[in-house]
């Protein structure tokens, strides 16, 4: 397969792709309102960067430059955007619902609301989510509001030494 085919579903939000020694950075600019979930998360593999742009954030997801990495770096990020876009996809339809039913509840009598039902026709149960830890929730990273503690091994080794 070709490297355009690789990325082409990765374009709308792909930043850059670096090289650091051994590893690659794979930067992606999502909306400011995406959230990364839980179970696709490895602190050590995730970096937030600034993306320049207010309404962008920006994330980038390291691996080391080996085959079965960026291959599971490339499905994390695709899990990503995908559980996204089903997410506003499925706001939008919620908010469409609510008017919808506001407009049946203001022009329907009282006996016919109350037998108004909704039956959903589900063969199988399909998980949001087939993190690798099994979870399917749809609970988000929150975002930093602070930076990271700074190491301070090498600075208290140094006041030892003073002492």
């Amino acid at each position: 397969m070709s490297f355009y085919k690789e990325i082409a579903p990765y374009a709308e939000y792909l930043h850059s792709i670096r090289k650091l020694d051994l590893y690659l950075s794979f930067d992606m600019k999502f909306p400011m309102n995406w959230g990364l979930p839980k179970s696709l998360t490895d602190e050590d593999k995730i970096v937030p960067f600034d993306s320049g742009d207010q309404s962008l954030k920006g994330i980038s997801f390291v691996c080391q430059m080996d085959e079965k990495e960026v291959s599971s770096i490339m499905s994390k990020i695709s899990k990503v955007i995908k559980l996204n876009k089903d997410r506003e996809i499925k706001e939008k339809l919620f908010k469409e619902t609510i008017e919808s039913l506001k407009k049946t509840f203001e022009t329907t009598d009282l006996e016919t609301l109350t037998r108004l039902y909704f039956d959903f026709e589900t063969d199988i149960k399909k998980p949001l989510d087939d993190g690798e830890d099994g979870s399917t929730s749809l609970e988000l990273v929150e975002e930093r509001t602070e930076e990271r503690p700074k190491r301070v091994r090498a600075r208290k080794a140094e006041a030892d030494q003073a002492d």
